[in-house]
């Protein structure tokens, strides 16, 4: 009797061990949607930049409509009406994944956000402030008569605007100035977290991410409603954004609109 039971008991744990392996062969197997073949992040890049320089007549896409969903870039924005995909790619044919919410926070949509860079494998994670932010002006006015489900949302700003406030340059500012420094911080800020989030996907150059201003209102003198990159992978200084690997073989007409500082203006 006993040895009957011990040939019971070794059969179940053999059997238990080898459906085991199996389940877990299974899950390493499994087929992961990867990007499409041939776009590297340089040449999304000079398509986004492209698109900004002429958008009465943005370059053609090759081959945009897919069968699938494997977009360009995953686009985090602002939930402004105003900020329209047009300007970022010439047509849609499902070449972007958008994620917005209220002053494009990574921590309100990160799963979202998780799908479009981990599932979907966009080669890039476009991320965009805009300036004349309805967001950013109510929260250094009117924060507490806000509703409490828009103030909990907002309440997330809290680094990037601390380092507004404690600046003492900054408290003779207007309005506009300060809210567009929040606008830049704010990037910098879900710029930061992202690399934090997918830094092994950056190491192994599968993923770029790109932080920018959509100038709606030309506060920057470069033309209104022309996207203005701030931060590449963390390098948020003008000069050095001219010169990384990925933007130093760009044009010099794409380049003015490398940086935060206002450039010779274009025309409209």
């Amino acid at each position: 009797m006993k040895l009957t039971t011990y040939i019971i008991f070794f059969f179940s744990v053999l059997f238990s061990a080898l459906f085991g392996v199996h389940a877990i062969g299974n899950a390493q197997m499994r087929p992961i949607l990867k990007h499409r073949v041939g776009v590297p992040p340089f040449d999304v890049l000079k398509i986004i930049m492209a698109t900004n320089l002429s958008p009465t007549s943005p370059p053609k896409i090759p081959n945009a409509k897919m069968a699938q969903q494997a977009p360009y870039i995953t686009w985090l924005a602002d939930s402004d009406a105003r900020v329209e995909p047009r300007f970022i790619l010439p047509a849609d044919g499902g070449l972007i994944y958008s994620v917005r919410n209220l002053a494009n926070q990574l921590v309100i949509s990160q799963g979202a956000i998780d799908f479009g860079v981990l599932y979907l494998r966009s080669p890039v994670l476009l991320i965009t402030g805009n300036t004349d932010s309805e967001a950013f002006s109510l929260l250094l006015t009117d924060h507490e008569a806000l509703p409490t489900s828009i103030q909990a949302d907002l309440d997330h700003l809290f680094l990037p605007f601390s380092e507004i406030a404690k600046s003492k340059n900054n408290e003779s500012l207007a309005l506009e100035k300060k809210a567009q420094l929040l606008v830049e911080k704010n990037v910098d800020h879900q710029v930061d977290k992202a690399l934090e989030l997918y830094q092994d996907r950056i190491r192994d150059d599968r993923l770029v991410v790109i932080g920018a201003v959509l100038d709606i209102t030309n506060q920057y003198g470069k033309g209104a409603n022309r996207l203005l990159i701030i931060n590449i992978n963390g390098e948020k200084s003008d000069n050095a954004l001219r010169r990384l690997p990925l933007t130093n073989n760009l044009p010099p007409e794409l380049k003015n609109f490398l940086g935060r500082e206002p450039a010779t203006p274009l025309l409209p």
